[in-house]
C-alpha cells in the first residue's frame, strides 16, 4: 500500500513565533494556483512587506540568510498577487493590524505555482511597508524597499485539515 499522496492534496503551513510575532500561513492547492490565508494575532503596528522567499534554511544568520524572493520568471518586484502589475511570484504586498484589534485575517490566491513548489520555502514579514516596486529607491524594485526582516517562517507539510 502506498503512503503517497496526490500533488493536489498537499497543503503547507508557515508558523510565526518570534519578535512579537504571532500567527500561521496555510497553504493550499487551487485550479492553477495556490491559495494562502494568513491569520496573525501579534504584529507590530503598521504596515509591513510581506513575501515568500527562495529558501527556507534558518542555521546560521536566521532570517537575514534566506536570500531573495521566490520567483519562477525573471521579474522585478513589484505589488500584491492581485496587481496587474509585474510582480516576483512570492510578492504577497503588506500585512498590518489595525489599532484595537486582536488580529488579522488575509488571503492570496498565486497562480502558476502549487503547495510543493514552495513546501521548505520562506514567508518573511519585514520592518517597514513595502513600496510595491513604486518608491524609486535603489532597491525598490528588488525588495519593495521594506526594511529588515523582523519575522520568518518556513513552509512545512501538513495534513491537517484547518
Amino acid at each position: 500500500m502506498s503512503h503517497t499522496r496526490k500533488k493536489t492534496n498537499v497543503r503547507g503551513v508557515a508558523v510565526f513565533k518570534e519578535n512579537g510575532i504571532q500567527g500561521e500561513v496555510v497553504l493550499s492547492n487551487r485550479k492553477q494556483g495556490v491559495y494562502l490565508v494568513a491569520v496573525f494575532t501579534k504584529l507590530p503596528p503598521g504596515p509591513h512587506g510581506f513575501h515568500i522567499h527562495k529558501a527556507g534554511d534558518l542555521r546560521g544568520e536566521g532570517c537575514m540568510g534566506l536570500c531573495e524572493h521566490y520567483d519562477i520568471g525573471h521579474h522585478c518586484h513589484g505589488g500584491a498577487p492581485t496587481s496587474k502589475k509585474e510582480r516576483h511570484t512570492g510578492d504577497l504586498g503588506n500585512i498590518a493590524m489595525k489599532t484595537g484589534t486582536r488580529r488579522v485575517r488575509k488571503t492570496y490566491y498565486i497562480k502558476g505555482t502549487s503547495v510543493a513548489d514552495l513546501l521548505g520555502r520562506s514567508i518573511i514579514v519585514h520592518e517597514d511597508e513595502d513600496d510595491l516596486g513604486q518608491g524609486g529607491f535603489e532597491d525598490s524594485k528588488i525588495t519593495g524597499h521594506s526594511g529588515k526582516r523582523i519575522g520568518c517562517a518556513v513552509i512545512g507539510r501538513t495534513f491537517r485539515k484547518k
